[in-house]
């Protein structure tokens, strides 16, 4: 059994022709008389055949289902494949629910955003993002470039942290001030390894159109060097200077 079309469309669709990984585009600009390269590839989380990487039997309809598949590009296809145990099943797809979701914020809310944008501020303490994190919906991240596999890594750790207890905000925020205390906690010290790594994060939220007639907050992200910080600077009504302006 093939990948079906309505999958494939799916799929494409719902990553927004950039790769779940880099997030680079994955069909390039035609180039005067030079056609574009189509550089991206449908990976299987759970591999096809046996011995290939995370592989565990499954139903031909499951393999080949929406739920198995990831977009890549081929570089990063090839190594998801050569590191199996660093990309797991549960990290690829995190990493494929978190990449949807940045999408979705970027291409179905631009008609949400005000004039002046999404004031970000800067984040420093599980103070700081929890008020942003709790009931949001959808993401909006962006990170620098260039980043080392340390780097890189620690970030996706990082965001998929900020994911888990945004997730369960609502069963945090029922059980009482101490759940939300601990969360904060355990907030605090992400930011701070990140702090200590070199970087900063930017935040802020704004309502947005989620697709499917949804609308409802999301949570704007960028994590920075400190260096970049004077770049970001806007000037807001008032006088007043903020960390950044994200739109």
């Amino acid at each position: 059994m093939a990948v079906a079309d309505e999958t494939r469309k799916r799929l494409w669709a719902r990553s927004g022709n950039r790769c779940a990984v880099c997030r680079q585009e994955l069909v390039r600009a035609d180039l005067e008389e030079v056609p574009g390269a189509l550089v991206g590839q449908e990976a299987h989380i759970i591999a096809r055949s046996p011995g290939g990487p995370r592989y565990e039997p499954l139903a031909p309809k499951v393999r080949d289902g929406y739920a198995n598949l990831i977009l890549l590009c081929a570089n990063d296809h090839t190594e998801v494949d050569a590191q199996p145990t660093r990309y797991t099943v549960e990290h690829l797809r995190a990493i494929k629910h978190r990449h949807e979701q940045w999408v979705a914020a970027r291409l179905d809310g631009g008609d949400s955003v005000s004039e002046d944008g999404t004031l970000a501020t800067l984040i420093l303490s599980g103070d700081d993002l929890w008020p942003l994190l709790a009931g949001a919906l959808g993401w909006q991240i962006g990170m620098p470039e260039a980043l080392s596999d340390e780097d890189a890594d620690l970030i996706d750790e990082s965001m998929q942290l900020f994911t888990d207890w945004c997730d369960i905000s609502s069963d945090v925020e029922a059980q009482g001030f101490r759940s939300v205390r601990d969360a904060k906690r355990s907030l605090t010290g992400q930011l701070n390894q990140m702090a200590a790594a070199g970087f900063v994060v930017l935040g802020g939220r704004r309502e947005a159109a989620l697709g499917a007639g949804v609308t409802g907050p999301v949570v704007v992200l960028e994590v920075v060097r400190p260096e970049g910080l004077e770049a970001l600077r806007v000037s807001v009504p008032g006088g007043a200077a903020a960390p950044g302006d994200m739109r």
